[in-house]
């Protein structure tokens, strides 16, 4: 499928007419910068985050109407139950449907209020930051000159550290780290949610100058400002959020919006792959999941930050730059991801969780945690049982998928971008993995996709299982999640995708296996003509073997490479192995699977 673009050149998946770089032009159609919805110019956010180190996305001081418009966007995900349809795009339509609805009819006409009472809170949270400064930073014995002249960032690039005084104890960088330490460990405590606010911004700010400079500017006005764009834009935005909850409550009333029901053992459906790997038409096989396993569909909260790109921006408005329209709200959808993860966890704490399916690619999601707890940044971990659903889709057929949805709903994405997904997602996909399987507290099922298949057909399973026990039917599939993580970003055509020969070999592609056969406890190899278990490894040894399926299964070329890493003994005397016939899947593990098993 090709169409001609502005420039009468050929487009098509492979060459969609975008880059993976905002073009400059463009850059005031974002909807971080456009002066309806923040207060702060293009300008003066570049020469902030060149002099702080933070990002752009961060020194944005968002309006008080667009913070009404992410506080409402994350309730409606989190406590409304949206129909999702039969096609693709319903679930974004009715969604939109119902913020609107809310929006116009029981939030606007309360906006003046909404807003006045905003400027109220950016008052109070000034005074608190000028009090704070001037009590520590700023403290008149310490001999820190005061800013007299207007806020100017060339003068303070220009600022020179003081000379220490003779016999002076404490350095300022040691003193301002004091201060620092002391910002964060008050922004970790106390039951003042301002306060925290207040001192997280704080310690932000300041870690960010210290970095970059190796200490903290002398300017009040400056990091007085930072620190209160930072707390308006987060506890700002709890604040509204807590005002607007009475409009969402009567409209739910009068609207009759089914609302969500808190559940005391939550089940998190969780779909995991690169970008256009075809996590969201997996819903009618998780529906029917659903029902298989006795839950309520409708008691599901679904989790899929990408309809949200819609609302904030017009696509119809965009003229020449309409293929970039996902770009121009992809600084945006991250900001109010973070505070639905944040009201997600407010209700959590509080027992009011639902059944949550999430659809969502974050690169932190495929990260090694940073946290005590590994997983603990991700909503996956309110869930008493947990289904992981990890998609393995060829790197080239998601280039082909973007670019047809990119014709269906308008949101395109540049080729190097999506392989650059892929290699994300491919190299964090095993750590994913056992992060959640390796779990002694919670019930994880999970399954390995192959989605390899023509549009509409069922994916096949590669793998699945639960916590510890794991069922294998295709080497290949196993093979190919490291295969899709060593693609070549630069490709400009399906033959270009993997650059080596080598790359493909089973042999080079068996670590991830590896890793299950020593991490998991116990592993039936599963035939998938038959449906019956014809090896079974326990402990990372191969306990017993069906030998005359075996014996079949080594002519296999994927799977001779796979038990040759795992068993390679198997390979030298299949006879010296505890021969058992081969068994049925239990169908209780069966009902768990979601994929084709044929």
């Amino acid at each position: 499928m090709t169409a001609k673009g502005s420039d009468d050149s050929e487009t098509g998946p492979w060459n969609p007419g975008i880059k993976s770089t905002l073009p400059l032009e463009y850059l005031p159609l974002s909807t971080i910068f456009r002066p309806e919805n923040v207060f702060t110019s293009i300008e003066t956010a570049t020469e902030l985050s060149g002099f702080t180190g933070l990002t752009v996305q961060q020194l944005i001081c968002f309006r008080p109407g667009r913070l009404v418009v992410h506080e409402l966007l994350i309730r409606v995900s989190a406590d409304i139950f949206v129909s999702d349809g039969s096609k693709y795009e319903d679930l974004g339509v009715n969604y939109r449907n119902i913020v609107d609805s809310i929006l116009r009819n029981y939030i606007q006409p309360h906006m003046t209020q909404i807003v006045e009472r905003f400027n109220e809170l950016k008052v109070q949270i000034q005074s608190r930051v000028e009090n704070e400064l001037a009590a520590s930073l700023f403290q008149e014995s310490t001999g820190i000159e005061k800013s007299q002249s207007p806020f100017s960032l060339a003068k303070i690039f220009k600022t020179k550290a003081k000379k220490a005084k003779v016999g002076e104890v404490e350095t300022v960088e040691r003193r301002h780290h004091r201060i620092l330490s002391a910002w964060e460990q008050k922004s970790e405590s106390g039951d003042d949610p301002l306060a925290r606010s207040m001192y997280l911004a704080l310690a932000k700010v300041a870690n960010a100058i210290i970095i970059k400079h190796g200490r903290l500017i002398s300017d009040r006005e400056l990091l007085t400002s930072l620190v209160c764009g930072l707390v308006s834009n987060e506890h700002g935005s709890e604040f509204i959020g807590e005002m607007i909850s009475p409009y969402i409550q009567e409209a739910v009333d009068n609207e009759a919006y089914l609302l969500l029901p808190p559940q005391t053992q939550p089940v998190v459906i969780n779909v995991k792959g690169a970008s256009a790997a075809g996590k969201s038409t997996m819903r009618p096989l998780q529906h029917q999941q659903t029902d298989k396993l006795g839950l309520k569909w409708h008691d599901f909260a679904l989790i899929s930050p990408d309809i949200w790109r819609k609302y904030l921006l017009d696509y119809d408005s965009l003229g020449a730059a309409y293929k970039y329209a996902g770009t121009l709200a992809g600084d945006e959808v991250p900001i109010i991801d973070q505070k639905l993860d944040r009201y997600i966890s407010n209700k959590a704490r509080q027992g009011r969780v639902s059944h949550l399916l999430i659809d969502r690619f974050r690169f932190d999601s495929f990260a090694p945690g940073k946290d005590s707890e590994e997983g603990s940044n991700l909503l996956t971990r309110f869930g008493h049982t947990i289904y992981l659903t990890f998609m393995v889709t060829p790197p080239e057929a998601t280039i082909e998928r973007a670019w047809i949805r990119g014709l269906q709903v308008g949101r395109y994405k540049a080729v190097d971008d999506l392989l650059a997904h892929n290699i994300e997602a491919f190299k964090g996909i095993p750590h994913l993995f056992f992060t959640w399987a390796l779990r002694k507290d919670k019930t994880v099922h999970y399954e390995f996709l192959d989605n390899s298949v023509a549009k509409g057909e069922k994916p096949g399973t590669i793998a699945f299982g639960l916590n510890g026990e794991m069922y294998i039917l295709d080497f290949k599939g196993m093979f190919d999640i490291m295969r899709f993580s060593r693609i070549n970003i630069n490709a400009k055509s399906p033959e270009e995708v993997y650059p080596q020969e080598k790359d493909l070999d089973a042999r080079a592609n068996t670590e991830f296996l590896l890793k299950c056969a020593r991490q998991i406890s116990k592993i039936n190899f599963v035939d998938r003509d038959s449906k019956l278990i014809y090896a079974c490894m326990e402990s990372a040894r191969m306990r017993w073997v069906d030998t005359e399926i075996m014996s079949r299964k080594l002519d296999d070329k994927e799977s001779k490479a796979g038990f040759l890493a795992i068993a390679p003994e198997l390979l030298e005397d299949i006879q010296a192995f505890t021969n058992q016939q081969a068994r049925p899947v239990p169908a209780e593990a069966l009902k768990h699977a979601m994929g084709n098993l044929n």
